[in-house]
C-alpha cells in the first residue's frame, strides 16, 4: 500500500501544533490539505491515523449548513440512510424509477461510514440516475445525525424516507400525498403503530396511528422543518417513534395508507449483532419515553396506563 509522503507527514506536524494551540480554524484548513494530498486524517485516542481516501468526496457533517430556508425545487424528496448493502439501496432505486418516474422527485443518499466499495457502487448509481445525490460520511455519525443531514439537504416540498429494504411495486408515491392532503395530516407511511400504555407499540390497522414507522414515512417539507431525528438515536429502531411524536405534537394527525410495495430482508435488523441491537434499540425507546411520557393526549386510541405485555416496542 502506498505510504504517505514527508510533505503529508509535515501537514500532519503542523495541524498538530495548530491544535495545541487551540487555533482550530488552522487545524480544519490543514486537514483539508492531507485530504487533498489523497489521505484522511482521523482522530484516535491513540492520535491521529492517516487512512487512504477513497475516490469521492467526502461530506463533514459539522461544515454543512441545512437548506431550510431555500425554496423546494421538486415535488418529492426521498431521504435514505445507508448503512451498507448497496445492491438493496439499488434495487429500491430502480423500482422508484421504474413505477414512479412521471413524479418530479430526487433521492438524497446518505452513506453513513459504508465504506470504499459500497461508496463506489452508490456513485455508479448517481452517474447512472440524474435524480440520485450521494453525501459520504467517514467516519459514520449514526442514523440520526444521518437523516438530519440528508432531510437538511432535500428539496423536495414532501420529504419521504425510505428503508433499502423496501422495494415499490407500483406508484409509491401518490397514496402517500393523498394522505397527506387530508384535513391535519402531518406525517403518512405505509406502516404504522399505536400504544394504549405508552410502553410498547403494535402494528396498527389505520388510517389513524400513533406513529408511521420509518421504513416509508412522509412528511411535508415545513413540518420538517421544525422538528429533527434525535441526533443521539445512532440506530434506526425506535427513532421513527420519537419523530412522529415530535411532528404530532405540533397539532397534526399520523396516517397509514395503503402502498404498492414489497418489503425484503431487513439488513439493518438481522444482520445486526442481537446483543448490540437489543441494546440501541432500547437505549433509543428510553429517550422515547422519558421525552412523551407526559404526552398520553397523543395515543389515538386512548391511555390505559402504564403496563407492559411484552418485551419489546415495534420492529
Amino acid at each position: 500500500m502506498t505510504q504517505p509522503g514527508p510533505e503529508v507527514h509535515e501537514l500532519l506536524a503542523r495541524r498538530q501544533r495548530a491544535r495545541e494551540q487551540r487555533d482550530f480554524a488552522l487545524a480544519d484548513r490543514l486537514r483539508d490539505e492531507v485530504r487533498a494530498a489523497g489521505w484522511l486524517l482521523r482522530d484516535t485516542p491513540a492520535g491521529p491515523e492517516l487512512v487512504p481516501a477513497p475516490p469521492f468526496e467526502l461530506t463533514d457533517p459539522d461544515h454543512l449548513a441545512a437548506r431550510w430556508d431555500e425554496p423546494a425545487a421538486h415535488d418529492l424528496s426521498v431521504v435514505v440512510h445507508v448503512a451498507g448493502w448497496p445492491q438493496d439501496v439499488v434495487r429500491a432505486s430502480a423500482a422508484l424509477a421504474r413505477h414512479c418516474g412521471h413524479h418530479d422527485y430526487e433521492v438524497v443518499l446518505v452513506a453513513d461510514g459504508a465504506g470504499e466499495d459500497d461508496g463506489r457502487a452508490l456513485q455508479e448509481l448517481a452517474a447512472a440516475d440524474g435524480r440520485v445525490r450521494v453525501f459520504h460520511l467517514d467516519p459514520p455519525v449514526g442514523f440520526g445525525r444521518a437523516m438530519n443531514l440528508g432531510l437538511g439537504q432535500a428539496r423536495g416540498r414532501v420529504l419521504v424516507w425510505l428503508d433499502p429494504h423496501v422495494e415499490a411495486t407500483g406508484d409509491l408515491f401518490t397514496p402517500l400525498l393523498d394522505a397527506l392532503a387530508g384535513p391535519g395530516v402531518g406525517l403518512a407511511g405505509g406502516w404504522g403503530v399505536s400504544s394504549r400504555t405508552m410502553l410498547e407499540f403494535e402494528a396498527a390497522e389505520g388510517p389513524e396511528v400513533d406513529a408511521v414507522e420509518g421504513y416509508l414515512l412522509a412528511v411535508p417539507r415545513e413540518l420538517a422543518a421544525q422538528v429533527e431525528v434525535d441526533p443521539r438515536d445512532r440506530y434506526y429502531r425506535n427513532a421513527d417513534l420519537d419523530y412522529s411524536f415530535a411532528v404530532r405534537a405540533l397539532g397534526r394527525r399520523a396516517v397509514q395508507a395503503p402502498v404498492p410495495a414489497t418489503r425484503h430482508r431487513h439488513r439493518g435488523w438481522h444482520e445486526t449483532d442481537p446483543a448490540e441491537r437489543d441494546r440501541a434499540s432500547r437505549k433509543n425507546y428510553d429517550r422515547f419515553l422519558r421525552r412523551w411520557r407526559a404526552r398520553t393526549d397523543l395515543l389515538t386510541g386512548g391511555f390505559v396506563g402504564y403496563h407492559r405485555h411484552h418485551q419489546d416496542g415495534h420492529a
